[in-house]
C-alpha cells in the first residue's frame, strides 16, 4: 500500500497541478474563487483519473462505471475543498491561493481512501450490483 500510496501522491500531484495552473488562471480571469475552484477541481480530477487508472491501480475495465465511482468520490473531496476553502478565506481571512493549498491534505487523505476502497477495486471486490 506504501508504494500504491506513492504513485497515487505523485499521478495526484500532476492532477494537483492541473487543478491549482486552472484555479490560479481563472482567479485571474474572472471574480469569484469558488468558481475558480470548482473549474480547477474538474480539470485536476480528470487527468488524475487518467493517470492514477493507468499507474497507480493497473485497472483498465469499466471505464465508464469507474469513471462515475471516481467524480462521486471528486465530488465529496470538491465538497470538503470548498468548505474548508470558505472558512480559511471568510473566517481565517487566508489568501485564496495559499488558502487552496492548505485544503490539500485532507482532501488528498480523503480522496485516496475512497478511491481504493471504491473506485479502483478489482476483481472480486469490484462487483455491480446483480452480477
Amino acid at each position: 500500500m506504501t508504494t500504491q500510496f506513492l504513485l497515487y501522491c505523485l499521478c495526484g500531484g500532476i492532477g494537483v497541478a492541473s487543478d491549482y495552473a486552472t484555479f490560479l488562471l481563472f482567479l485571474s480571469l474572472f471574480e469569484g474563487y469558488q468558481a475558480a475552484n470548482a473549474l480547477g477541481y474538474l480539470v485536476g480530477t480528470l487527468v488524475s483519473f487518467t493517470l492514477n487508472r493507468h499507474f497507480t491501480f493497473g485497472v483498465r475495465d469499466r471505464v465508464a462505471l469507474r469513471l462515475t465511482s471516481f467524480l462521486t468520490v471528486a465530488t465529496l473531496g470538491y465538497l470538503a475543498s470548498a468548505f474548508c476553502l470558505w472558512l480559511l478565506v471568510e473566517f481565517a481571512s487566508i489568501d485564496e491561493r495559499i488558502a487552496k493549498i492548505l485544503t490539500l491534505p485532507v482532501v488528498v487523505a480523503l480522496q485516496f481512501t475512497l478511491n481504493r476502497l471504491v473506485t479502483f477495486r478489482t476483481g472480486n471486490e469490484f462487483r455491480v450490483a446483480g452480477k
